[in-house]
């Protein structure tokens, strides 16, 4: 019997194909896949769902108090609304397009299919970069930070393999 996945119960009206297909499309490394698909997913220990299965004491952020979403850890928490500025203009950049044209869904559900294909790797590239940024590192670092670890990575990502 074929049993559906929990998100997509929570969310029918996604596209979930195309989801899935830009999880795995998107030029970056296992672990930033993996986390791609931990906030994808909705599986992101947050407060929220820990306090509700009585884990956590509270349900509110440990760094400003406000209510521990998915949302208030990506775009609101610490440097979280200029990340998301900073993510916005290099998309108009890239897409050619007015930053309030991009939906909001972006960094959580990535369902769109863009052209060409090296544009589409792109918005992929920085998408998953920023949300790896907003999940694995502490709230307290600033804009710099951010582009300092895109341009680490895009720069690994260039470099040749070496094979023994």
């Amino acid at each position: 019997m074929h049993q559906e996945m929990r998100i997509t119960n929570l969310r029918p009206i996604a596209d979930w194909v195309t989801i899935w297909k830009n999880l795995h499309a998107a030029p970056v490394s296992g672990s930033d896949t993996a986390t791609w698909y931990k906030v994808t997913h909705d599986i992101i220990p947050k407060n929220v769902r820990l306090h509700r299965i009585k884990i956590s004491p509270t349900d509110t952020c440990k760094d400003c108090g406000s209510k521990d979403t998915l949302g208030h850890r990506l775009t609101e928490c610490g440097e979280g609304t200029t990340t998301r500025g900073r993510k916005e203009s290099i998309f108009s950049r890239i897409l050619r397009a007015s930053a309030a044209n991009i939906p909001d869904e972006w960094p959580v559900r990535r369902q769109f299919c863009l052209w060409p294909p090296q544009r589409h790797r792109a918005v992929l590239l920085v998408l998953v970069r920023c949300l790896t940024f907003r999940m694995n590192q502490p709230y307290n670092l600033t804009q710099e930070d951010l582009m300092d670890f895109m341009r680490r990575s895009k720069w690994k990502m260039y470099q040749p393999t070496i094979r023994s």
